[in-house]
């Protein structure tokens, strides 16, 4: 998705977003700046346990600068702040928070569901483009991240708000450098609006703005399930909620702030 030139991400078209020629889609920046955090807490021996991430603009299809910070730093807690620049604007910020990874003994009634979604069985592997906004196969002109990551559909993904979904996601997020589980499920996390796309009209939709992503394991596996949930307010925002599943159950839960937008002319 990206090309590392130096100090510089250079976005490849598996990069690209559908509103936009122009624009990055919200997954390839969010998968850049979970792999620069993961990569500067390697040694640490702490896992993501937190990622928000604000789209403060639309992410170009440019040259981008990255800038990261040690907020905190301890023991079983750390907290770092990245940002993306094009061209000297920041245009995408993420806060991460990392937690030690320590032994605990947990009641039944503590733990996590164990159900998961349905296996992928036979269904028809496809890009969420190819499945399209109203889930007859149509899809959008630009090319990008939508028709990278490949999707398998379970039910909904048809402008209704809902849907459950199998993702991969089958090319690394930087070329040449490895791409950890915990990267793949940042990358497609962003993959919640677009599954539970809430179509208000033939041709206005909602966009985010953000997402915040809680992982209380790491993913196994190249697939991720997604079970996402959108719901608007009369006034033009609101807020998708997606469940993360493994082979193995769930893993993580993703929100995001949505707003309706006219959908871009091309698609």
């Amino acid at each position: 998705m990206f090309v590392r030139q130096g100090e510089t991400y250079v976005p490849t078209a598996s990069a690209g977003g559908p509103w936009s020629p122009s624009h990055l889609h919200g997954g390839s920046p969010t998968g850049l700046l979970a792999l620069l955090m993961e990569q500067a807490t390697a040694d640490t021996g702490l896992r993501l346990s937190r990622l928000t991430v604000d789209l403060l603009r639309p992410v170009p299809a440019a040259p981008l600068t990255a800038e990261l910070a040690v907020v905190r730093a301890g023991r079983r807690l750390r907290v770092l702040q990245a940002s993306l620049l094009a061209d000297g604007v920041e245009v995408c910020r993420a806060s991460g928070l990392f937690l030690e990874q320590a032994g605990a003994e947990v009641p039944d009634f503590g733990r996590f569901e164990t159900g998961g979604l349905e296996p992928r069985g036979d269904r028809p592997v496809m890009t969420l483009a190819e499945v399209g906004g109203d889930g007859k196969g149509g899809g959008w002109t630009p090319r990008g991240l939508h028709t990278t990551a490949r999707i398998c559909v379970l039910d909904g993904v048809g402008g209704q708000g809902q849907g459950r979904v199998w993702m991969s996601l089958p090319v690394p997020v930087v070329a040449g450098e490895p791409c950890s589980p915990l990267v793949r499920a940042a990358t497609l996390s962003d993959f919640g609006n677009g599954i539970a796309q809430l179509r208000l009209a033939p041709d206005v939709g909602s966009i985010n703005s953000d997402l915040s992503l809680y992982l209380h394991r790491d993913p196994r596996g190249d697939w991720l399930g997604l079970d996402a949930r959108a719901r608007m307010q009369d006034n033009g925002t609101g807020l998708v909620d997606t469940t993360l599943y493994d082979e193995d159950g769930p893993v993580g839960r993703v929100l995001q702030a949505t707003l309706a937008m006219p959908l871009y002319a091309g698609g």
